[in-house]
């Protein structure tokens, strides 16, 4: 829009100028009697093809004129303003041709500028050939359930909880972490948690789940992946998971280096329905939402 208001200003500066010319251009009579009174003092004289342009300023009235000739009569009329004794200066093209040129130009230079400014800012946010490549989105699901037994620690969400009943598992059996973990591997296309940490391995049995959480962090680092969100429930009769909750959200963030307010977490029970409901295992479902850096 800008490049068209543009252009209309130049074509009304050359209509402009143009009709301006047209209205200071005198016959060869009047030009000779300015010539004879002495208003003319020096003209210059624009070689052109087919007639030459003689261009002058009255300088009694301060008013620019110019006088069409043949190329013919062009020598004559030379000779006779230098006899007179009118200082001639001759060009081969008239000064104000180019400005014409350039003044009805310049709207198609602007255009070209913009439109390869255009194609450097394309290129600088990612154009590769035909195909743009935005800001990603993914989204992961994660679930993990775990049997409790007397006797054992009760680790959710990197801390433990004061319980007479504690996860079954080849790690600490968080399963607030392992779910996680799991959400953030799906969203990032890079497995589960079974194929990095596989409970065959003995050094991580009795392993914290933070750890895989750190880890997990770096995998997602390697393929340019940021957290945006991290949604949990964690379905458990009993402790109350409501008041531990600050300090786990402080824990998973810093072992994901992210802010704690990324992560939301709430608590549900099964109503005393199946195992669970039962008090005899803990499980958890969490949603992680990547984007790409």
């Amino acid at each position: 829009m800008s490049i068209v208001l543009l252009g209309v200003m130049l074509w009304k500066l050359v209509s402009a100028d143009g009709s301006h010319s047209r209205e200071n251009q005198i016959n060869y009579s009047e030009f000779m009697a300015k010539v004879d009174e002495g208003d003319i003092k020096e003209v210059t004289l624009y070689l052109g093809q087919n007639s030459y342009d003689l261009w002058g300023r009255d300088v009694r009235s301060d008013r620019g004129f110019h006088l069409t000739l043949f190329k013919e009569a062009a020598p004559a009329v030379t000779e006779q303003l230098r006899e007179k004794g009118v200082v001639v200066k001759i060009k081969e093209e008239r000064s104000a041709d180019w400005v014409l040129l350039l003044l009805n130009g310049l709207p198609l230079l602007l255009l070209a500028g913009f439109c390869l400014f255009l194609m450097r800012r394309v290129q600088a946010v990612g154009w590769r050939g035909t195909k743009w490549q935005p800001r990603e989105t993914r989204t992961g699901i994660g679930y993990d359930l775990h049997r409790l037994e007397e006797g054992r620690p009760l680790i959710v969400g990197g801390i433990e909880l004061p319980f007479d009943r504690g996860p079954v598992g080849h790690s600490d059996g968080d399963v607030l972490a392992h779910a996680l973990c799991d959400a953030l591997l799906g969203a990032a296309r890079l497995g589960d948690i079974g194929t990095h940490f596989p409970d065959t391995d003995p050094k991580w049995k009795g392993a914290h789940s933070l750890l895989f959480l750190e880890h997990a962090k770096k995998l997602l680092a390697d393929k340019n992946f940021a957290i945006e969100h991290v949604d949990a429930v964690v379905i458990t009769e009993k402790p109350k998971l409501g008041p531990h909750f600050p300090k786990m959200r402080e824990a998973l963030g810093k072992a994901l280096g992210i802010p704690a307010e990324k992560i939301h977490l709430k608590a549900k029970t099964n109503e005393g329905v199946d195992a669970i409901g039962r008090g005899e295992a803990i499980a958890a479902h969490v949603v992680a939402t990547l984007s790409s850096r």
